[in-house]
């Protein structure tokens, strides 16, 4: 009996291995390098871009703790990986707001800021606007970086129709 609830404990701790592996799983020095070298050399450009799209400086905070995945360093420099999965849509957005004054004058007087982050228990594979959301004067976006890149349009409908309804 005793081996039976050793081979039961066993059991029920197999599963989690993997999860908690997982959970413990650290950014190394490469992913610290290559997001420091994307934030350096890249997303200043895209910034601009962002608040040149929404007409106004509009603060973006980016959570690139949450962003930087463990083993895809090689990758953060690809358009694809963070631009069609993230920036890309929401600056199409903002643009799609923008094109009049009524558009203009919404965003500016409703949007206060950008949040982009990614939270793997809580943000959709596909179904984008589940990963949206606009509270308070702030536009949330919980979407997994280089996921489904070929879905720029449908984030950014997702993106426009959330900020239509809100503004």
């Amino acid at each position: 009996m005793a081996s039976r609830r050793g081979l039961l404990g066993l059991l029920a701790v197999i599963p989690l291995a993997p999860l908690a592996a997982r959970a413990q799983a650290t950014i190394g020095l490469a992913e610290r390098r290559a997001i420091a070298s994307y934030r350096q050399e890249k997303y200043p450009a895209i910034e601009a871009g962002i608040q040149q799209a929404a007409g106004f400086p509009v603060p973006v905070d980016v959570e690139w703790d949450q962003l930087t995945l463990p083993g895809d360093a090689a990758y953060y420099a690809q358009d694809d990986y963070f631009g069609k999965t993230i920036f890309e849509p929401l600056t199409a957005a903002l643009r799609s707001i923008t094109t009049d004054p009524m558009g203009r004058d919404a965003l500016k007087a409703k949007l206060q800021r950008i949040h982009i982050r990614y939270d793997e228990k809580t943000a959709p594979a596909s179904n984008y606007p589940n990963g949206l959301t606009f509270k308070d004067g702030m536009l949330d976006i919980n979407w997994r970086p280089y996921a489904n890149t070929a879905d720029l349009q449908d984030r950014t409908q997702a993106i426009t129709q959330l900020l239509e309804r809100n503004l």
